[in-house]
């Protein structure tokens, strides 16, 4: 406990000392750092996928390569431009300006399903709004997390940053973690990973930016394009296997193109289980006391999940496919399921197709992601408009889409929830999350001020 506890004070206490030399920086030196850091990530994107991957087991190299690119690339495009460093706004006709600070020392908590691009990520924002990070690995993807705080953080001193800006946690481990986003010198945790340790982030009495469960469906209305919506189904839940938290987990098809559907997705390699293998295909994926998806299951391909549960399926099988008439724990394929596995409903016409979407949602996926296919908009809205999901995805695959990569939202590899989903933030996590902001306003004379008090001051 002791020697726990002096690691971790030593950490924050290093970090506190670089967020103090990061304060005197300018816009322009923060850029520049940051830049630098963005190329070494893409630089290394390959090299950290295949790491992140031998590792961990999970997922597809190619696409945590990808991931990298994203982590780096795109989320450093999109905040290029962002001013975080001193005054950032000036509002003339309400006589205010708005002046960045950073939040503090950073507590960086990241999971085993995105571990190097998650590491990426997080620093990237850390440095663009000056704040230092401590970062606490996920066990099984230490070595990778690390390599890729290592390569990132390199690149950071080399373009001026101070050597303790992004720091780690070499032997992990759940008191460590506690301990670390417990520490006084914390200001606030990113929390990315399983509910328990959101929770735990949130309970620190400090505020914390933590992400809650995806179980996101997807509509397919009878005005889709059925092609695209089959092409872009079966692409999203094979990208590293299915574990980003925005991914389609259930399809809801109208009954009017449901056939057509069913029999285009079995011809894009989508295996349809049959009613009698389903409780052994929920026994192999999921625990039956929580509900949740086992560890091994997360990122496995879907020949490999079949294999654990005894099914035979063709060698070319890409994705899993369960029809269920039933949503919750006893029907547990309609949970969260982090592979390349998706449970199919048909909707016998918009009402239910709603109706079993908003089903889904409470069911372990509330604020987090919606998904419809149609080309009628009025349909789009109303959906939209119904469903208590923070991320409602049109004509688009779920996986790249939720995250940011194909769309308007803002690239980024922590999506909030909302209070749907117990989050303090409703949106996709990014550098504007991370600053204090001070307003300065004026002290003028206000007609409509002076007027209200002589009608009502006596």
């Amino acid at each position: 406990m002791t020697e726990v506890n002096e690691m971790i004070n030593n950490l924050v206490k290093k970090a506190n000392v670089a967020l103090k030399e990061m304060s005197a920086f300018d816009q322009e030196k923060v850029d520049k750092i940051v830049d630098a850091m963005v190329q070494a990530g893409l630089e290394h994107s390959v090299e950290l996928g295949n790491l992140a991957y031998s590792e961990t087991g999970r997922g597809v190299a190619h696409d945590k390569a990808i991931k990298n690119v994203f982590a780096a690339g795109q989320v450093g495009e999109s905040i290029k431009n962002h001013k975080t460093v001193g005054i950032i706004d000036e509002n003339k006709e309400d006589k205010t300006i708005t002046v960045a600070e950073p939040l503090g020392v950073l507590a960086g908590i990241t999971p085993v399903t995105n571990p190097t691009s998650t590491t990426i990520f997080k620093s990237i924002l850390s440095m663009k709004t000056r704040n230092a990070i401590v970062f606490s690995f996920h066990p099984q993807a230490m070595k990778s997390s690390a390599k890729a705080a290592e390569i990132v953080r390199d690149a950071a001193v080399a373009a001026g940053a101070p050597k303790d800006c992004i720091q780690w946690i070499t032997e992990p481990s759940i008191e460590a973690t506690n301990q670390l986003i417990n520490n006084p010198g914390i200001a606030s945790t990113l929390a990315t990973g399983g509910p328990a340790m959101v929770k735990a982030a949130y309970s620190t009495g400090k505020p914390a930016l933590g992400v809650g469960p995806g179980n996101g469906p997807l509509y397919i209305e009878k005005s889709a394009d059925v092609d695209a919506a089959v092409k872009d189904v079966v692409a999203s839940k094979t990208f590293d296997n299915g574990m980003i938290c925005a991914t389609e987990n259930s399809l809801i098809i109208d009954n009017d193109i449901y056939e057509e559907i069913k029999q285009k997705l079995q011809a894009s390699g989508v295996f349809f289980v049959k009613s009698a293998d389903q409780a052994a295909l929920a026994e192999a994926m999921f625990n039956p006391e929580t509900g949740g998806v086992k560890g091994p299951i997360a990122g496995a391909k879907a020949t490999k999940i079949a294999k654990m549960a005894g099914i035979e399926v063709p060698e070319d099988t890409k994705v899993l496919a369960a029809e269920l008439d039933g949503i919750g724990h006893d029907y547990l394929l309609s949970g969260e399921k982090l592979s390349p596995v998706v449970s199919v409903y048909k909707a016998n016409d918009q009402a239910d197709a709603f109706d079993i979407a908003t089903r889904l949602l409470e069911y372990g996926g509330l604020g987090h992601t919606a998904a419809i296919r149609t080309e009628d908009r009025d349909v789009a809205i109303k959906f939209g408009e119904e469903m208590q999901a923070c991320r409602i995805l049109v004509n688009t695959p779920c996986g790249l889409g939720g995250v940011g990569a194909i769309n308007g939202l803002a690239p980024s590899l922590t999506l909030g929830t909302g209070t749907w989903g117990a989050n303090s933030i409703d949106h996709n996590v990014n550098d504007y999350d991370l600053i204090n902001r001070k307003v300065i306003a004026g002290c003028l004379k206000n007609d409509y001020l002076d007027s209200l008090i002589a009608k009502y001051a006596d």
